[in-house]
């Protein structure tokens, strides 16, 4: 990765996450925790496979990402954050938080919106609303995938899968999900356009409405 050369802790920072797609790696690897190449590629799209090679290398040298081959029965190399790439979760909740105004006129037909991400939304704005030592498990069925995520007050974890424990379940458009975990919409008025809310209907207004 190039650098400013600059004496500044912005830039000093910069000169390694600044660089195109870095920080959507980030992302994916918070959303999913240890993921396959395959599945890094899977959720950016646009990214030649060249250029995430590239990307990966550079932020394992950079100590934010490991790699290890995971036993059978998955035996594939799998990517993770190390507990200096987990740092990184403050910006990603910072650039959140900052970018929610940019998302009110919805995705452009030529944007890709994928479920884990709208998971990943919950996971980082919503356990700051929990009381200390309690949780929620959400599950999220949308666009042909399950996720299961559990949040509560020190931080959330999300896995593809069932959540057969859920306390709540929405199921339907991607960006209806959002928008409900977001508070743009209030369950009602994404009920009203098409998504579908099961279980303990009261922990979900208490979670998106405090």
């Amino acid at each position: 990765m190039k650098s400013y050369q600059q004496y500044c802790a912005v830039a000093r920072s910069l000169d390694v996450i600044g660089d195109r797609w870095v920080l959507l790696v980030v992302r994916e690897l918070l959303a999913l925790g240890p993921s396959r190449y395959s599945d890094l590629k899977r959720g950016l799209p646009g990214i030649a496979t060249n250029l995430l090679a590239e990307r990966l290398k550079a932020m394992e040298t950079e100590g934010l990402i490991e790699r290890y081959d995971a036993p059978p029965p998955v035996a594939t190399t799998l990517y993770q954050l190390t507990e200096h790439g987990r740092e990184l979760q403050d910006v990603l909740h910072a650039l959140v938080k900052w970018g929610m105004d940019r998302m009110t006129a919805g995705p452009d037909t030529a944007d890709a919106v994928q479920p884990h991400w709208v998971a990943l939304l919950g996971g980082l704005m919503l356990p700051e609303r929990l009381a200390h030592g309690t949780a929620v498990v959400l599950g999220i069925e949308s666009q042909g995938e399950t996720l299961r995520a559990v949040l509560q007050s020190g931080g959330f974890e999300i896995r593809r899968g069932s959540a057969p424990d859920a306390d709540v379940t929405l199921t339907g458009p991607a960006q209806l999900v959002g928008a409900v975990l977001s508070s743009r919409l209030s369950p009602e008025q994404a009920v009203d356009r098409g998504l579908r809310i099961t279980g303990d209907h009261n922990v979900l207004h208490d979670l998106v409405t405090r």
